[in-house]
């Protein structure tokens, strides 16, 4: 092969791998800055309307799972690395006796979830009694709920602070972003149940995660 017919497959060949290059760099542009996108917009409050949000919107920065101390039924400590696929929606009882106002909002809670449909194994609930896990009742789907535990205000974290009695959303990050008031009798858990379910599915299709 002479040399000018080696230079002109080797230019070739450095076109095709420039061009290769450009395709690689396109898609990734197609696919994944979207998401990167749209999740920056909706932590940055970009999709803060009053008129959209059921919940309210915590401050940004967010308190995150890292800076609570939770424990798990068998006394061992809650980690983020169990956490950080799924979406969360996590109630905390005033007190470790899950009295009539925890067992509605249980009840609440388990009946949104259902709601999901297809989306209903992106999210997973979370109760957090202050101090002792003293619920006794069959869990029928433990794959859907986790039952937990603090150390006395499992509320209060490392500069971070939640209220006892609320439920709160959390991302697959780990950040804790809305708050929601419990409900109090089984007719107002069926209208609320709408309102979880559009901020949990707005946020996963927003964030694209």
């Amino acid at each position: 092969m002479s040399d000018n017919s080696q230079q002109a497959t080797n230019s070739d060949l450095l076109k095709n791998r420039q061009q290769n290059r450009r395709v690689i760099s396109a898609l990734v542009l197609l696919f994944v800055v979207p998401v990167i996108l749209a999740y920056v917009a909706f932590y940055q409050g970009w999709f803060n309307q009053a008129t959209r949000n059921h919940g309210k919107l915590l401050e940004s920065p967010y308190p995150r799972f890292e800076q609570f101390q939770w424990f798990a039924a068998n006394a061992k400590p809650l980690h983020f690395k169990d956490f950080e696929t799924q979406w969360w929606w996590i109630y905390f009882p005033k007190s470790n006796q899950c009295d009539a106002e925890c067992e509605v909002n249980m009840e609440f809670l388990s009946r949104t979830h259902q709601g999901l449909g297809k989306r209903i194994e992106k999210l997973t609930r979370l109760v957090v009694f202050p101090s002792e896990n003293r619920y006794a009742d069959k869990i029928e789907k433990p794959e859907q709920l986790q039952i937990a535990y603090g150390n006395g205000q499992a509320h209060l974290g490392e500069q971070a602070a939640l209220e006892l009695g609320k439920i709160y959303a959390m991302d697959v990050h780990g950040n804790i972003f809305m708050q929601y008031e419990p409900v109090k009798d089984l007719e107002q858990a069926r209208i609320k149940a709408k309102d979880l379910r559009d901020d949990i599915v707005r946020a996963m299709r927003n964030t694209g995660l």
